[in-house]
C-alpha cells in the first residue's frame, strides 16, 4: 500500500485533487456520516485524519498518509476527511476549489456536550472536555467557527442536520447523493473498516460496529451542564444553523419529508 500502487490503480483520484470535507464538531454523528460516505464506491476515506490544509501541498498530504495503510478504490473519485476542530485550519481557497464539496452538519447542543464529556471520561479524563464546563466552551467556540468558516465561504455547500441522519436517513443520502453528483445513492447500510471503532479515529462505540444505523439514543442523565453555558451553546447553535440554512447551497434539516414545506431543500452542487 503507497501512493505509487494507488497511482497505478486509480491515475485519476490520484493525480486530480477532487476532495470532500466534512466541517462539523465533535459527537455530530460524524463517525456515522464517515462510515456512510465511505462505503460509497467513487468515495476514498471514512475517518478524521487530524491533519490542517494550508495549500495544494495539504493534499498530497492526505494521500500520502491515507494510501500508505489503505489500498485505493478503483472507481474512488474524491477523497474525503472530516475536520471537527478549529486547529486543523482548511484554507478557504481549497474549500473554494472547483473540484472541492463541502458539507456543515451540526447536532443540537444537549447531546453533543454531554455525549463529549462521556467520551473524554472514559479515554481522555485529563483534558477539559472531561467535564461539563469544558465540553461546553469547545461546542460554542467550534459552531461559532464554523459559522464563520461558511459566511466567508459563501453558497459552494450543503448543510445538514445531524439528526436528519438518523431521523430520515434515506432521504437526506438521497439529497445528499445527488447534491454531489454521485451515479448511485450512499449506502444506508455501511462497511465497517480497519480502524472502525480503533484509536483516534472516531466513535468507539458497538454500535458503530454493528454496520447499521443505530436509532437508540444513549443516557447521560448524570451529567449536568451549566444552565447558563447551556443557554449560551443553544443560542449560538440556534445562530449558526440559521445561518447555515440560509446560505447554503442545498440544505437538509432534520424534519420528516412529509412535514417539509415545498422547496425547502433547494439548490445544487456548485
Amino acid at each position: 500500500m503507497s501512493l505509487l500502487h494507488a497511482l497505478i490503480r486509480n491515475p485519476a483520484l490520484v493525480l486530480r485533487h477532487r476532495n470532500i470535507f466534512l466541517l462539523s464538531h465533535m459527537r455530530a454523528n460524524t463517525s456515522l456520516f464517515g462510515h456512510l460516505i465511505g462505503s460509497h464506491p467513487q468515495v476514498e476515506g471514512y475517518y478524521e485524519m487530524h491533519i490542517g490544509y494550508y495549500s495544494w501541498k495539504s493534499l498530497w498530504r492526505q494521500k500520502l498518509r491515507h494510501f500508505a495503510r489503505h489500498t485505493a478504490k478503483p472507481g474512488a473519485r474524491y477523497m474525503f476527511d472530516k475536520v471537527l476542530h478549529t486547529g486543523h485550519h482548511v484554507a478557504p481557497a481549497l474549500l473554494a476549489r472547483p473540484g472541492t464539496r463541502t458539507i456543515f452538519m451540526l447536532r443540537e447542543p444537549v447531546q453533543s456536550i454531554k455525549s463529549l464529556v462521556a467520551l473524554f471520561r472514559q479515554h481522555a479524563p485529563q483534558l477539559p472536555e472531561a467535564t461539563p464546563e469544558g465540553a461546553a466552551a469547545y461546542y460554542i467556540e467550534r459552531v461559532g467557527e464554523l459559522g464563520n468558516i461558511a459566511a466567508a465561504l459563501g453558497p459552494r455547500y450543503f448543510y445538514l442536520d445531524a439528526e436528519s441522519l438518523i431521523a430520515d436517513t434515506d432521504a437526506t443520502l438521497a439529497e445528499l447523493s445527488d447534491w454531489l453528483g454521485f451515479d448511485t445513492p450512499i449506502p444506508s447500510r455501511y462497511e465497517t473498516f480497519a480502524n472502525t471503532g480503533h484509536g483516534n479515529t472516531g466513535d468507539h462505540s458497538a454500535r458503530l460496529k454493528s454496520g447499521q444505523i443505530s436509532r437508540s439514543q444513549s443516557d447521560y442523565s448524570d451529567i449536568v451542564v451549566d444552565p447558563a453555558q447551556l443557554a449560551t451553546a443553544e443560542a449560538r447553535y440556534r445562530e449558526v444553523r440559521a445561518a447555515l440554512i440560509a446560505g447554503s447551497g442545498r440544505h437538509c434539516p432534520a424534519t420528516p419529508a412529509t412535514e417539509r414545506p415545498t422547496g425547502q431543500i433547494v439548490g445544487a452542487a456548485r
